[in-house]
C-alpha cells in the first residue's frame, strides 16, 4: 500500500509532457511567479518526477529537488537528460535534509505531497524546512483540504481515465484515509493522511509567519510563510 504504484499510473505525476502534468504547472506557475520575485536557491521539496524544478530553472532560479522514492528521482534525471537541466536531484528524506543550514531562498512543498506525512513526520519536514531556509526567506506550501473533501468523498466515487475508486475506507478517528484504485485489470489502494488547513496553520505556526493564503480551487490551498527568528548560535 505505497503511494508508488499511484504516481506510476497517473500520469499528472510521473509524465511531465502529459496534458494532465502541464495542467497542474499552469495552475500553480502564476502564483509561484508571484512570490518568487528573486533570482535565488529553491529547494524543491518531494519533488517527484521534477517537473517544478525544470520551471523554475527556466525562469532563471538555482533549483535542487529532493525526493524520498528512488523511481521518483531516477525518472527525475531521465527528464533532466532530455531536457539538458542543470537541476540537481538528491534521493533523501525531508525530515532529514543533507543540506546546510540557511542553504536556501526559497523552499517549495506542492503537489499534495503533504499528505505523506502523519503529524510527527511532518512536525520534523517544517523543523527542516526552517533549518535549511534562509533567514530571508519564504516557504511555499500547495495543499488539498482533505479534511474538507471528506463528505464528497464519502458520497461519490471518482472515476478516472483506467481507474477509478472502487472503495474509501475513512479511519474512526479522522486521521487517515485509504482509497482502493480499480481497473478492468487490477486494484491496489493507497493511505492518505488527513491533514485539514487549521491543522496544517497550526503546526507551522511553530516554526513560520504565515504571510499568505489563498483558496485557489474548491479544496485547494496556496500559502506562503517565513521563517521565525532563529536562534543565535551559543560561542
Amino acid at each position: 500500500m505505497t503511494f508508488r504504484k499511484y504516481y506510476q499510473v497517473f500520469k499528472a505525476y510521473s509524465d511531465i509532457y502529459s496534458p494532465e502534468y502541464k495542467k497542474r504547472l499552469e495552475e500553480l506557475e502564476p502564483y509561484l511567479l508571484k512570490e518568487l520575485t528573486k533570482k535565488g536557491k529553491v529547494l524543491d521539496l518531494a519533488c517527484g518526477v521534477g517537473g517544478f524544478s525544470f520551471l523554475l530553472e527556466s525562469y532563471g532560479f538555482e533549483v535542487t529537488g529532493v525526493d524520498v522514492d528512488e523511481w521518483m528521482i531516477k525518472r527525475a534525471e531521465k527528464y533532466k537528460e532530455e531536457q539538458n537541466s542543470n537541476v540537481k536531484f538528491v534521493k533523501a528524506d525531508a525530515k532529514d535534509l543533507p543540506f546546510e543550514d540557511d542553504s536556501f531562498d526559497y523552499v517549495l512543498f506542492v503537489g499534495d505531497s503533504i499528505v505523506h506525512f502523519t503529524p510527527p513526520e511532518l512536525n520534523q519536514v517544517f523543523k527542516e524546512v526552517h533549518r535549511v531556509l534562509d533567514k530571508n526567506g519564504l516557504f511555499i506550501i500547495h495543499f488539498s483540504d482533505l479534511r474538507e473533501m471528506l463528505p464528497m468523498l464519502r458520497s461519490s466515487k471518482i472515476i478516472g481515465e483506467k481507474y477509478w475508486v472502487s472503495k474509501v475506507l475513512i479511519d474512526k478517528d479522522e486521521k487517515f484515509l485509504i482509497l482502493e484504485y480499480q481497473s478492468s485489470e487490477d486494484y491496489f489502494r493507497v493511505k492518505f493522511n488527513i491533514w485539514g488547513k487549521v491543522g496544517i496553520e497550526l503546526l507551522a505556526k511553530l516554526y513560520f509567519v504565515q504571510v499568505k493564503s489563498l483558496k485557489i480551487s474548491e479544496y485547494s490551498y496556496f500559502q506562503v510563510y517565513k521563517p521565525k527568528n532563529k536562534p543565535k548560535l551559543q560561542a
